[in-house]
């Protein structure tokens, strides 16, 4: 029931975030104000994946997941009457697009978090368990926007609002009906009763004192800022001018996505026979490789295909992520942990943006991307020395 609430609601965000934007601006006719608008629903879900997570602990997972869907179908549904009705001023624009991201968060952190307890009760395996959430994401950022482009061509982007709301709705009431989860006592909880700052004081002495943990946060933060410089500007340089045209972009990230859903199933089939620090650093090994190959003079289809094997390799890294968070963290404070941890791994990946920015404007892009390949591979290869890595397989959680 997990995976089908979690495929529905999936089904209502991926057409609502690539069609948002596009209804903002149909809406506005002002394209400022549409990045203002996409700029504050950015800003939300960060402050959110920061402050929310011991509010989660304290609600629970499941109760978090479902205000989380409630708030966000409710205010996308306020957003599509007051556009019907001529009423969505710009202020109720932004302050709705504002809850509306903060919605969404607490609702992905939830749905992990609740994985392993009903994985261990369907005799799932997690890697698998984690592999079928992510091969559904992966298909929903493929076909999402396809899905989007039909609904804003025949019915208006207005539309895309409402089948967002219905769609959050639906798994909403499957979960309230359909999806129960084990409980842990009260007596087991005490510290949620405790002050907010304690709660988060708490979870980061956690976080601090598990080395293991600690060790994968600080590899997963410099991969992390390399890969969001890679996959915005880097590859759009890189379509411009390596490829020839900006319009190559869609195609390499699409080949992407591609590559990336087809490694996620072999994973979750494979994965668990594999080891996890061996997985990991084989990623980074294979991509800083792949990276290097696309500086040589290579045509358009030699492009794609690379993009393709690079979205296979690294497919692994975000599951191990999240595996070892599932297996380390105890579900009590599991939505303080990792609200910390995703805003460590995100905090640098601005600065590596505007690095990069400036690199590709000074040296060019295949300079860059020379540079950014040894990076992969430096970092890589300085992991093979960090010990704590070593207990990535021997996680546990209570």
């Amino acid at each position: 029931m997990l995976q089908i609430a979690f495929a529905v609601n999936l089904i209502g965000s991926s057409v609502g975030a690539v069609a948002y934007p596009l209804f903002v601006l149909a809406a506005t006719g002002d394209i400022a104000f549409t990045g203002t608008v996409v700029t504050v629903s950015v800003v939300a879900s960060i402050v959110t994946g920061l402050f929310m997570g011991p509010l989660l602990d304290r609600w629970g997972l499941r109760l978090s997941w479902l205000v989380s869907m409630a708030v966000g179908s409710v205010v996308t549904a306020l957003t599509f009457v007051l556009d019907r009705a001529d009423s969505l001023s710009w202020w109720m624009l932004l302050v709705l697009a504002f809850i509306r991201s903060a919605a969404d968060e607490p609702g992905r952190v939830a749905t992990f978090g609740l994985l392993p307890a009903l994985a261990a009760e369907s005799g799932k395996t997690l890697e698998r368990a984690n592999a079928t959430l992510r091969g559904l994401n992966s298909m929903a950022s493929l076909f999402g926007p396809v899905v989007a482009g039909v609904v804003v061509g025949l019915l208006g982007s207005p539309m895309t609002l409402l089948i967002d709301a219905a769609a959050g709705a639906i798994a909403a009431l499957i979960v309230l009906f359909f999806l129960a989860t084990p409980h842990n006592p009260v007596s087991d909880l005490h510290e949620d009763k405790s002050s907010y700052y304690r709660q988060f004081r708490v979870a980061l002495r956690f976080f601090w004192n598990d080395r293991i943990l600690r060790a994968l946060i600080g590899a997963t933060t410099l991969f992390a800022a390399l890969d969001t410089g890679l996959a915005t500007i880097g590859l759009t340089a890189y379509a411009s001018d390596q490829i020839g045209s900006p319009a190559w972009y869609g195609g390499l990230i699409s080949s992407f996505g591609a590559g990336s859903l087809v490694g996620t199933i072999l994973y979750g089939v494979f994965g668990h026979r594999i080891p996890r620090r061996a997985a990991y650093l084989t990623a980074y090994l294979g991509l800083a490789a792949l990276i290097l190959l696309l500086t040589l003079d290579i045509g358009v289809a030699v492009a794609l295909v690379l993009m393709f094997v690079a979205g296979v390799v690294i497919s692994p890294v975000d599951l191990l992520y999240m595996l070892v968070l599932q297996e380390r963290v105890p579900q009590r404070m599991f939505g303080r942990v990792t609200s910390i941890a995703t805003t460590v791994v995100s905090a640098p990946s601005p600065v590596a943006v505007s690095l990069l920015s400036w690199l590709l404007a000074t040296t060019g892009t295949r300079h860059t991307f020379v540079v950014l390949g040894f990076c992969y591979l430096g970092f890589a290869l300085a992991l093979f020395f960090v010990r704590p890595l070593r207990g990535m397989q021997a996680g546990r959680r209570s």
